[in-house]
């Protein structure tokens, strides 16, 4: 009797694991279709870009603010390249660039993925 109910616990244990592993299976799919999806969007923007000739936004965030000064990183997709800039601006701070990240259009969708799923939903929301 005892040995039932353990191997129903063993079985309960890897049914349990299976479950866990399919729902992974599912994440991993979606978080790859909106990889995707925004390397789509990217390319149609690029596109748009070289024909305006005005770079298009793919999200601003501020990283600190104090006292009417404020470091942001603003993201944009222009003819072939996603750009992300940090500056700085306000108060008695002149405007500088912090720092400059160039990515082409297929890897950033992965580097945005890689800092979190939030920031990758606001590129797409802004290319809607």
């Amino acid at each position: 009797m005892s040995y039932n109910i353990i191997n129903n616990k063993y079985i309960e244990i890897v049914v349990m694991a299976k479950k866990q592993l399919t729902f992974d299976e599912k994440q991993v799919t979606l978080d790859d279709w909106m990889i995707e999806r925004l390397r789509d969007k990217l390319g149609k923007a690029a596109a748009n870009a070289n024909r305006t000739g005005k770079p298009i936004l793919l999200y601003r965030n501020i990283i600190e603010e104090n006292e009417g000064a404020a470091e942001e990183e603003v993201a944009t997709v222009s003819e072939k390249n996603a750009i992300v800039q940090v500056f700085t601006y306000g108060g008695f701070i002149p405007p500088t660039f912090q720092q400059q990240h160039v990515f082409r259009l297929d890897e950033f969708p992965l580097w945005v993925m890689k800092r979190g799923r939030n920031l990758l939903l606001q590129c797409l929301e802004n290319l809607e």
